[in-house]
């Protein structure tokens, strides 16, 4: 089965990049009543922020009834869906943890097993001759 790695990449992208803005932009909690209009109605922060985690959750949804008109349910959860979610709790540790975060040589520890030990290990062994 195919995936799409673009597109996830660009999606993940498309939110790492939205929460970079959110922090560059010097969010505070006494932010979240703050509105600007939008389509002639006034839209809080707050909304926004509600907003940028549920609508991943609703599309999760449409992704899974998609798949199942088209017969492509999942009957488990793929390894490599394991791993995305793994590493993106992962990350979601860092945020807020400074500039030099606690654990950092762990997590390029963590960049350099997967690059250097994952990859080149299990490619190796997927394409050895049995």
């Amino acid at each position: 089965m195919k995936t799409d790695w673009n597109l996830i990449r660009d999606v993940l992208n498309a939110a790492i990049d939205s929460c970079e803005r959110l922090e560059q932009a010097g969010y505070a909690e006494e932010h979240r009543s703050r509105s600007v209009q939008v389509g002639g109605r006034q839209v809080n922060v707050l909304e926004f922020l509600i907003s940028a985690w549920t609508l991943p959750e609703n599309v999760r949804y449409e992704i899974i009834r998609a798949r199942h008109d088209e017969n492509l349910d999942l009957p488990y959860v793929p390894e490599t869906a394991r791993i995305l979610t793994a590493v993106a709790a992962a990350c979601a540790e860092l945020i807020g943890a400074g500039g030099t975060p606690p654990a950092e040589p762990h997590v390029r520890e963590m960049i350099d097993w997967y690059r250097n030990h994952f990859d080149p290990n299990v490619e190796r062994a997927i394409l050895a001759a049995p």
